[in-house]
């Protein structure tokens, strides 16, 4: 199946076109210009680049958070139009999911390994999850936390074994500060980013097929107007 996938949900953003292991085109943008204006162009880009046509494509997948509400707002409403102009269906991606998959363990030394994909959500908030880094099972649930509370659910989850945990994303300085405290051994990726492979990895993973119209965003936090409304 021939998956265009998006991410705009954090600072970068990207697009790709793969069909399983078969890479036809990609592009990271990692440029500091609103997504409205480098998303749709990189699209452009990627599939003139793929050789093919939004004919050609199959399903569109995007994360639709959790992130920067802009961002999941940006992305999830191209694509949606992309795919309903193309009469294609959408396959709706986790972005804390696309982050573990589009990492992978470079020594894994025989021991358990964990990923948490995470980021900053400000004032010691995150999004996160953890999944297992092989098999990408959830192992905590993908949510907004106050980094100490998450914290404490780590620590209380591994009291008893000796993982090893990789913490990924712009999160990572936050919850390095509060693991740090608790005395919590791990090791930080803060540069990784979500890649488009690793959009379509999960999309893969989870290919729930979906007109655009019904596909959703997933805050998992309300926006900080609707936090201060009285």
């Amino acid at each position: 199946m021939k998956i265009l996938a998006c991410d705009t949900s954090n600072s970068t953003c990207c697009a790709g076109i793969y069909d399983g292991d078969k890479v036809y085109a990609c592009e990271l943008c990692t440029e500091q210009k609103t997504h409205s204006e480098t998303f749709m162009p990189m699209v452009h880009r990627v599939v003139e680049a793929s050789g093919l046509s939004y004919d050609n494509i199959d399903a569109f997948a995007v994360t639709v958070g959790p992130g920067s509400f802009t961002g999941i707002r940006i992305g999830l409403s191209a694509v949606k139009g992309m795919a309903y102009a193309a009469n294609k269906k959408v396959i709706p991606v986790s972005s804390t999911l696309a982050l573990s998959m589009s990492c992978e363990i470079a020594d894994d030394l025989g021991r358990n390994t964990y990923f948490i994909p995470s980021f900053d959500a400000r004032n010691d908030r995150i999004f996160a999850q953890m999944t297992n880094a092989r098999t990408h099972d959830t192992i905590v649930e993908e949510d907004a936390y106050d980094a100490s509370t998450f914290t404490v659910t780590i620590k209380n989850l591994i009291k008893s074994t000796k993982p090893r945990i990789i913490v990924l994303g712009s999160g990572a300085p936050v919850i390095k500060k509060f693991f740090d405290e608790e005395g919590i051994r791990a090791e930080y990726a803060t540069g990784a980013v979500i890649l488009a492979s690793g959009v379509a990895k999960a999309a893969e993973l989870n290919p729930t097929l979906m007109d655009g119209g019904a596909v959703t965003a997933t805050y998992c936090a309300k926006a900080q107007a609707e936090r201060l409304k009285k």
